[in-house]
């Protein structure tokens, strides 16, 4: 059974120590990753580790928090990673609305310049949105579509869902789903198609039960797909290969390797 955890952040510190075999673990569990950049560095650091790994795939973003930072190099810079081989996505980024680590009118400037980006190179998006519907929409809509992209680990409305859905965009689903207090997801999950939906584990954040309050890893994503298929009333294999082929699709990836040990 075959999944592709869409989000996660395999060079944060957080797995400084053992890296490799939580790739690993991941991968002898049938999961390909795609890892996401935040910044230039740790775009850099996606990179590494996708040339590194075949079934690991890069990202490179500038994350919302890190708007008031960011400069006509760091631009540059982002625009040469977007051409990179293993570079499948521009994410993170979007709007953060909820901590305002940088002031929200460079927040949207700099999610502006970073679609313009995605666009030259021909990158769909991965948008990280937080208390900022109402500015997401309008500058989606203000830009134009139709676009490719995926709105991850979200939270919100189904009425929110279906704007998004009319754009082009997918909704990443994170370990939040299997949180008991999380009706509202629950219900989204239940009314969207699935042809929409990809599965992630934001690792090492938004870790799922069983094994909430521990560090998140990728190998993890199964007890999403595992909740979507409960919520959904259809089997974990169904939800397995549709949200598979959602990603195969949505990131342009190559046939996903078969395990060989690495």
């Amino acid at each position: 059974m075959k999944l592709i955890d869409t989000h996660a952040h395999l060079d944060m510190t957080a797995y400084r120590r053992d890296r490799a075999a939580v790739i690993m673990r991941a991968f002898t569990e049938d999961v390909s990753i795609i890892t996401v950049g935040i910044d230039i560095d740790s775009s850099r650091a996606a990179i590494t580790l996708a040339k590194e790994y075949r079934h690991v795939y890069a990202t490179a973003g500038i994350h919302p928090h890190y708007a008031a930072a960011v400069d006509d190099e760091a631009l540059i810079q982002l625009t040469k990673l977007s051409q990179v081989q293993e570079v499948v996505a521009l994410g993170e980024i979007g709007l953060d609305y909820y901590r305002n680590l940088s002031p929200r009118n460079i927040q949207r400037d700099l999610f502006y310049e970073q679609i313009k980006i995605a666009r030259q190179a021909n990158l769909p998006l991965i948008i990280h949105n937080r208390k900022s519907d109402h500015d997401l929409l309008a500058i989606l809509r203000d830009i134009g579509g139709p676009y490719r992209g995926v709105v991850h680990s979200f939270f919100g409305k189904i009425e929110f869902a279906r704007h998004l859905f009319e754009l082009g965009f997918y909704l990443g689903i994170s370990g939040s789903v299997t949180f008991p207090n999380n009706k509202e997801l629950r219900s989204l999950i239940a009314e969207s198609p699935l042809e929409r939906l990809l599965v992630e584990t934001d690792a090492p954040y938004l870790t799922p039960v069983p094994f909430r309050g521990q560090r998140n890893e990728p190998s993890y994503v199964r007890y999403v797909a595992e909740e979507i298929a409960q919520i959904r009333g259809e089997t974990v294999e169904e939800i397995a290969r549709e949200t598979t082929a959602n990603a195969v699709t949505l990131f342009n990836l190559p046939q996903l390797p078969e395990r060989d040990g690495e």
